[in-house]
């Protein structure tokens, strides 16, 4: 429990401590093709549905952190509901990961648009091409590195 100051009438709010039910993992993107299958196919997994296929460009402070950007994926157990959260960290110069499409449908425009917002390529997509912003388009505008360049729109 969080102390009285943090929740509880002395902080001016009722609530329960915030408990996350999900499970984190961390995997190398060369094992990544493996883990999904193994996720899908165990039947004491069972993880037959991915909610969802996003990347994160967090703020970094050293070096190290500056040159990568994580792509985050979550699985879910319809039958047993228990859900999975998977972190690849890729690096920012060329990055890429393997598709996740031919083992889940949901994959496919969920890498479309992450390879839109944040150019992280997904080796094998059967049709990876911009979904969002048009084809010219110049960089990457979720990333924390994209520059933007007023147009005649701006303010």
């Amino acid at each position: 429990m969080p102390p009285p100051a943090v929740n509880g009438p002395a902080a001016g709010h009722e609530g329960r401590p915030y408990r996350d039910p999900n499970l984190f993992l961390s995997c190398p993107a060369e094992k990544l093709p493996a883990l999904a299958k193994i996720l899908k196919e165990d039947a004491k997994l069972g993880f037959d549905y991915l909610v969802m296929v996003t990347a994160v460009d967090h703020p970094r402070t050293t070096a190290a952190e500056l040159a990568r950007m994580d792509v985050v994926y979550q699985f879910y157990s319809l039958a047993r509901r228990h859900r999975l959260v998977v972190k690849v960290s890729v690096p920012r110069e060329n990055p890429e990961v393997p598709s996740l499409a031919d083992l889940w449908s949901t994959a496919d425009w969920q890498e479309r648009e992450v390879y839109d917002m944040f150019g992280i390529r997904f080796a094998g997509h059967p049709d990876l091409r911009r979904i969002l912003m048009w084809d010219e388009f110049p960089g990457w505008p979720l990333r924390k590195d994209y520059v933007h360049v007023p147009d005649r729109y701006d303010d």
